[in-house]
């Protein structure tokens, strides 16, 4: 059994961190890169560090994790679109602890931040000490379906794993459409900030609009940045 968790302490401890959520092809990582080099920041990103989390993983206590770490691409997108957001959703509640763990384990020096679809409205919002900590960027249905592709051939190396490519591209977009519009709706129900991504703005754009809710564009610019402008 668990011990019980101190939310009071958490929040404190975390409290150096700043959460990027959102969904696939929104631009997070862009941002989150840019935002490291302008402001000095540390940067934890949720999906380098999957991989490792399937490694720790307690059946007992992360069953989804457990279950979709072992099927295939084909098993993965062959499932009714519905179960699989439900279970997107019950494998990223299952890993935040092991994030929240990694976290913990940082220095606490700098400004932290963290970055991936992981990061849920209802399991980030509970470690905030302040609404403005938090982010979630969520592409629009016109963008992801323009540009998803355009993520690197990784895409297509998942696809071509598929016996029907097609049908697995289609139910794979319509999987992350409904994710970004559900944890959208979550996040704004929340009193938390959501950031569209519709391809009118330039990354150096967005990244401007989330540092200015992180409450993080009021340092110094790093060095770097102040070479580069």
């Amino acid at each position: 059994m668990q011990p019980p968790v101190d939310r009071a302490e958490l929040r404190r401890q975390l409290a150096h961190v700043r959460w990027i959520g959102g969904a696939p092809c929104a631009g997070k990582s862009s941002i989150v890169t840019l935002l490291a080099e302008r402001y000095e920041l540390a940067v934890y990103r949720c999906d380098e560090h999957f991989a490792a989390h399937t490694q720790r993983v307690e059946p007992s206590r992360q069953p989804t994790l457990h279950q979709i770490s072992a099927m295939s691409w084909d098993e993965i997108w062959m499932q009714p679109v519905a179960t699989q957001v439900e279970n997107q959703f019950r494998l990223y509640r299952e890993e935040f602890s092991m994030i929240v763990e990694d976290l913990l384990a940082l220095p606490r020096s700098q400004p932290l931040l963290a970055e991936g679809t992981a990061l849920l409205p209802e399991c980030v919002a509970a470690l905030l000490e302040q609404p403005d900590r938090a982010m979630w960027i969520v592409p629009t249905a016109t963008f992801q379906q323009t540009h998803y592709r355009e993520r690197g051939a990784w895409v297509q190396d998942v696809l071509n794993q598929c016996v029907d490519p097609d049908e697995a591209w289609r139910r794979w977009m319509e999987r992350d459409l409904r994710f970004a519009h559900t944890i959208a709706q979550d996040a704004a129900t929340r009193g938390l900030s959501v950031l569209w991504t519709d391809g009118s703005r330039s990354i150096a754009a967005s990244a401007a609009l989330v540092a200015a809710q992180l409450r993080i564009d009021t340092g110094t610019p790093s060095r770097v940045a102040q070479r580069s402008s």
